[in-house]
């Protein structure tokens, strides 16, 4: 049996529950895609939105992806427990806490190695292997994990999408 719950302060809480997974999962996949065009670009420090994307610091869009689960336990509160013996809410829980362990064990470190290649110059080809932050192939390398990781985010994104919709269980 499903428990509608149609209070506006649901309505909203739902909202903004959404609005954050839109958010923290679009600027992971977002990451990726920029990470795709540095790791193609024959100049990856030549092309101003790498550099303007890259800059050091962290992605706060991406890290609104914490929100999410705070304010999904927020909704099963206002909706009196009833969905809290259900599956999906544990589905989307297990699917939420695999992809930040993605993000933060894969993503975010590549992200930073990026950064720091970026703002010290070009990556340039011939560097040792597992060198410094110039060196091209270890630069592709945090590139191509980056885009691994939000490939990976995305998916777990339309699996949770999914889960929340069916509401299984």
């Amino acid at each position: 049996m499903r428990h509608a719950v149609n209070s506006p302060l649901y309505a909203v809480v739902t909202a903004f529950h959404v609005l954050a997974a839109v958010v923290g999962f679009g600027a992971l996949g977002v990451t990726g895609t920029y990470a795709h065009a540095a790791r193609r670009a024959a100049s990856p420090s030549s092309v101003a939105s790498l550099g303007r994307f890259f800059r050091p610091g962290r992605n706060w869009a991406a890290r609104t992806v914490f929100v999410v689960p705070v304010l999904g336990g927020l909704l099963l509160a206002l909706g009196h427990g009833q969905d809290g013996g259900r599956l999906f809410p544990w589905l989307g829980l297990g699917i939420w806490t695999a992809a930040v362990g993605v993000a933060s064990a894969a993503m975010w470190p590549a992200e930073r190695e990026i950064q720091r290649a970026l703002a010290s110059g070009a990556p340039r080809s011939g560097g040792p292997p597992g060198g410094p932050a110039g060196d091209r192939a270890a630069f592709e390398r945090a590139c191509a994990r980056c885009e691994r990781a939000a490939a990976v985010t995305s998916l777990l994104f339309v699996a949770a999408l999914f889960v929340m919709i069916a509401q299984p269980g």
